[in-house]
């Protein structure tokens, strides 16, 4: 059977696929679990909600999270690659991610990395489909990726994730490149934060 809820096919007659589906459909449904760790990073506090910040000198614990809560994203936005892996290398590109938790679940995902590939696009070169070719500038941070758990959109909280996550690393957002293409909700978001135009930084 095919769950109407979290969309997962299985078997409910046999107890590992019921197992796996209870986990799966805990996740996609209310978010990864995710309590307070000693060992975390909090960028920023708010009653119930916290903003951590997981990188790959980050202990293992919190990297495994990292992992998770980007598995559901990649489920939902339906990505061709893996978002982030807890053993990946530590590489130029110096990720960061940071997570959105409200109380025990995270709901919320940004990835800020540093790209060298940059241009600029107006919003309107964008419309016209303009090609420009990305040039090799001094490491820029550029948001290769956000999310925001179903249940939670609309609240601003993509926005919130940005301005701690620029602010953590020093940097204004204007000053940040954005990796496209773009889903239909990701450009309407570039387009809430960049009003004039954009940096594309891969």
């Amino acid at each position: 059977m095919k769950c109407p809820e979290c969309g997962m096919a299985y078997v409910k007659e046999i107890p590992k696929d019921r197992r796996l589906h209870r986990t799966y459909h805990d996740e996609i449904v209310n978010g990864v679990p995710a309590h307070p760790l000693k060992s975390e990073t909090v960028v920023s506090r708010q009653g119930d909600d916290r903003i951590v910040v997981v990188t790959a000198a980050s202990p293992k614990a919190q990297r495994v999270r990292a992992r998770k809560v980007g598995e559901v994203a990649n489920r939902e936005m339906q990505y061709d690659f893996g978002l982030y892996n807890e053993n990946e290398p530590p590489d130029d590109r110096n990720i960061h991610l940071f997570i959105y938790c409200r109380g025990g679940r995270a709901i919320g995902l940004a990835i800020l990395e540093r790209r060298t590939q940059v241009c600029h696009y107006t919003w309107e070169e964008f419309d016209h489909r303009a090609q420009k070719t990305l040039e090799e500038r001094d490491p820029r941070w550029s948001l290769g990726f956000t999310w925001t758990h179903e249940k939670h959109r609309r609240r601003g909280l993509a926005r919130i994730l940005l301005q701690e996550g620029v602010c953590y690393l020093g940097v204004r957002v204007d000053d940040i490149g954005l990796y496209t293409p773009f889903t239909g909700n990701g450009e309407a978001f570039a387009r809430s934060i960049f009003r004039e135009g954009f940096l594309v930084a891969k």
